[in-house]
């Protein structure tokens, strides 16, 4: 199979899921990178072409609403409007999907992934 001509960013202060999702998504994409404190974001795109974004929605410890990854969205938003940003977290819920959807997100993921 031939990879796809693409950069993939990948946000997540799990250790295991930026392994775990570089791996696989290294099979399908050219460039897979992994970012592990979102306030690295903006000047990571900055300095890079990123085709996608793939972020966390759960940053801090004990905080499990999703609003982290809607803010840093909307961070990323603001200097790339068009870029492509699927949001996944754990702690999913209908209501959080919608938000992020309508918040413009691409899609929403929920952790652990089936690949």
């Amino acid at each position: 199979m031939r990879k796809k001509e693409a950069h993939i960013l990948i946000v997540d202060d799990d250790e295991d899921i930026l392994f775990s999702a570089r791996v696989w998504l290294k099979k399908f994409f050219t460039e897979v990178s992994c970012l592990s404190q979102p306030k690295n974001i903006l000047k990571f795109l900055s300095e890079h072409q990123v085709d996608a974004v793939l972020l966390d929605m759960n940053f801090r410890k004990g905080f499990e609403s999703g609003q982290d990854g809607l803010y840093w969205m909307q961070e990323i938003k603001t200097l790339e409007t068009q870029l492509p940003i699927i949001l996944m977290t754990a702690y999913g819920e209908v209501e959080l999907a919608v938000e992020a959807l309508k918040n413009g997100a691409s899609d929403f993921i929920l952790k652990p992934w089936n690949n």
